[in-house]
């Protein structure tokens, strides 16, 4: 069976910056080339071994979007490429990020995919930021 036979989450190209914060290194800027609900794929040179573990810290701004995703990994493979990391742990609020991330790219990059929304929603959806102040945000304050 081939690696990507067993890959139990589907990857999306998504090329964004991350940091990577080993336990006696932090790497700032470097370039995912793709993602899933599983793990992500990092590209580059690093001195790590299999199974070390990281924070993964990536955020995901827009116009009206600021999406952040926290995240404990390990690594599950490394080549002459780059870094395959396994999430290990996050938050409820990461795990949202990290959905909303992969279905925005999907809709982004395929034109087979078309996410609808329900009709009768509960709630109205509009385009206005939230009115809850950032410093309320549990991401802003990395020593939580």
């Amino acid at each position: 069976m081939s690696d990507l036979e067993k890959r139990r989450y589907a990857r999306i190209h998504f090329e964004r910056n991350v940091q990577l914060e080993f336990f006696t290194e932090i790497y700032d800027k470097c370039q995912v080339r793709n993602i899933s609900l599983g793990g992500m794929f990092i590209t580059g040179n690093f001195p790590s071994n299999l199974s070390d573990q990281c924070y993964v810290n990536l955020t995901q701004t827009g116009k009206q979007t600021y999406l952040t995703l926290q995240a404990l990994a390990k690594v599950l493979r490394q080549d002459d490429e780059g870094l395959a990391l396994n999430f290990t742990s996050m938050s409820f609020e990461s795990l949202l990020s990290l959905e909303m991330i992969l279905l925005y790219q999907a809709r982004e990059k395929s034109s087979d995919i078309e996410i609808k929304l329900p009709k009768d929603l509960p709630f109205e959806i509009n385009e206005e930021s939230s009115s809850i102040p950032d410093k309320y945000s549990v991401f802003l304050d990395r020593n939580k």
